[in-house]
């Protein structure tokens, strides 16, 4: 789903947005300590920041609110999707080293979730956007899974 694009920010206004904390007090900050587990190649770690259960049931109410009503339904679905998310990361680790991450936007999604808009930048100067899905949580913000620009309409 990321796409290589030219920021409409060049290099230099990237690199003058304020900074991030990598914590769990920001949306961005949660991105961030994703990838910082997934620059250690941590799966317990990267699983730790994320939240299943929510990411679950936001798949389920775009296919069929009435799905994300049962609670069976719900825990199966998280569950598929943390299996599913051990099996990709750990299988093909996403190359982040010496990548620089930038966020350049924030959108409410629905309450209690937004929609943060990144701009990676890799070693070889390409740049990517990615839409990631942020929840609030009584732990702090956890990612959920990313969305096309499509989905944001």
């Amino acid at each position: 789903m990321p796409e290589k694009m030219e920021p409409e920010l060049t290099l230099e206004q990237l690199r003058a947005l304020p900074s991030v904390e990598q914590d769990f007090d920001t949306p961005e900050g949660a991105v961030l300590c994703l990838e910082d587990a997934c620059r250690r190649k941590n799966i317990e770690s990267a699983c730790a920041c994320k939240n299943f259960m929510i990411e679950g049931t936001v798949e389920l109410l775009n296919v069929d609110p009435k799905l994300a009503r049962d609670p069976e339904l719900r825990k199966k679905k998280a569950m598929f999707s943390e299996r599913a998310f051990r099996k990709e990361i750990t299988e093909a680790w996403p190359d982040l080293k010496g990548v620089e991450s930038f966020f350049i936007d924030r959108q409410v999604y629905t309450d209690g979730i937004e929609v943060v808009v990144q701009i990676r930048r890799s070693p070889d100067g390409t740049f990517t956007k990615l839409n990631h899905l942020v929840a609030k949580t009584h732990s702090g913000w956890r990612v959920l899974n990313l969305i096309s620009d499509n989905d944001l309409d």
